[in-house]
């Protein structure tokens, strides 16, 4: 659908030539990527042979592409863990949430007790939530303190900067 509105935008002959001008130069790009690594395959392993490791270009190939391999399963991997870690965290917060107002609720409409263990009632809850959310934000500050900190050097960077 997004081509179809393209092409009645800028029209179908405009769109097409855009289209194979972008393959061109991605055909490009890659033909002369791929050669440079080819390139720096031969080096690494002449580089490997000649400190006793026998590696032909092909088994640097092979290694590099298992290390990319490796390295964006690791990306992937950190990012679907962390979106998980967050989600998890959110839905803990609800849960809590919702635990500690019905609880209010039952405590609050509770007319056998009187004022004073409504009042312990009301204090134990109020502990429980306090504990319950430094528990569950101590990790929190420390990535928040971190990343506080990298932005706080990121601006001394950027003053230094403007004051040469």
């Amino acid at each position: 659908s997004a081509v179809l509105f393209l092409e009645s935008l800028l029209g179908q002959k405009n769109v097409y030539t855009v289209a194979m001008f972008l393959e061109t130069v991605i055909r490009f790009l890659a033909e002369g990527a791929a050669s440079g690594l080819n390139v720096i395959a031969v080096y690494v392993a002449e580089i490997l042979r000649v400190t006793g490791f026998d590696f032909t270009p092909e088994g640097v190939t092979a290694i590099a592409q298992w290390g990319l391999l490796a390295l964006i399963g690791y990306w992937v991997l950190t990012i679907v863990l962390h979106l998980l870690i967050c989600v998890l965290r959110r839905v803990f917060w609800v849960v809590k949430t919702v635990l500690a107002l019905w609880l209010f609720g039952l405590i609050v409409t509770d007319k056998s007790v009187t004022a004073d263990v409504t009042a312990v009632r009301l204090g134990g809850l109020v502990l429980g939530c306090v504990l319950l959310t430094l528990l569950s934000s101590s990790c929190e500050k420390s990535l928040v303190d971190q990343r506080l900190s990298s932005l706080e050097g990121r601006l001394k960077a950027v003053e230094k900067r403007k004051a040469e």
